[in-house]
């Protein structure tokens, strides 16, 4: 045997051994975090040796599934309220606040609109998110109702979403004209769409992450969740448009 093939069998038993102390973590995580939870998650994976797999969906939506199945080690959802209806029926065991979800109502560029009035106004055809599935579906409604035009944004409504990332790709398509969609992607998307004003009284979401009791790598959940919450998961989200939590 060569010592070529030495190290060769020398690293392939050591990631064997590596292998079976790694743990498997399942993550319910927001849609609309999909880019800072992908980098994370990997960076994670990477220090760690674990595997995550991550299942999105509108934070209703990730509830639900999780409600149903009684499985799974952490819960990322868009907004605080999902982590404190689990809370509600003793079912984590920590919950960290990382940053603000904000909600944005968003124009194409193309229709030349730049103030809420100018919007409610128009004949522009409106989407928003689904407020029984997703965590901006209820601070949309309340984005629109502290507008000051409520009435007549809500009468442009034309689909209501499961999830944000479904709104933002019917607005980028040209299906809808106007959204109210996530701060990050309205940052993400500047080029295409035009960020309106947002009105005082609209409400922030805030991304909490929560460790499940039903884990069983309660050690392993605490980990991910701390690379959520720490200084770099937390700036992660912020390069991403998402605000610190003052």
């Amino acid at each position: 045997m060569t010592v070529y093939t030495k190290i060769i069998c020398f690293c392939t038993i050591l990631l064997n051994t590596l292998n079976c102390y790694a743990d498997e973590l399942h993550l319910y995580a927001g849609a609309g975090l999909r880019i800072p939870v992908e980098k994370i998650v990997s960076h994670f994976m990477q220090d760690t040796g674990h595997n995550v797999i991550v299942e999105y969906g509108g934070s209703g939506q990730i509830l639900t599934r999780f409600e149903l199945t009684k499985t799974g080690d952490v819960f990322l959802p868009g907004s605080a309220e999902y982590v404190d209806k689990l809370s509600s029926t003793d079912q984590i065991v920590s919950a960290s606040p990382i940053v603000l979800h904000t909600p944005a109502l968003v124009v194409r560029k193309d229709k030349g609109i730049t103030t809420i009035k100018q919007l409610a106004e128009s004949s522009l055809k409106l989407g928003m998110g689904d407020p029984k599935a997703i965590a901006l579906g209820v601070a949309g409604e309340k984005l629109l109702s502290a507008s000051g035009y409520g009435q007549q944004l809500e009468d442009k409504v034309i689909v209501r979403t499961t999830t944000i990332k479904q709104l933002l790709l019917y607005l980028l398509n040209g299906d809808i004209d106007a959204a109210v969609i996530g701060r990050s992607d309205a940052i993400k998307n500047q080029d295409v769409l035009e960020l309106l004003p947002t009105p005082i009284g609209t409400p922030e979401e805030i991304v909490t992450v929560a460790v499940l009791k039903t884990s069983h790598y309660p050690q392993s959940a605490a980990q991910l969740a701390d690379y959520f919450s720490s200084e770099e998961g937390k700036r992660i989200f912020i390069e991403q448009g998402f605000l610190p939590i003052n």
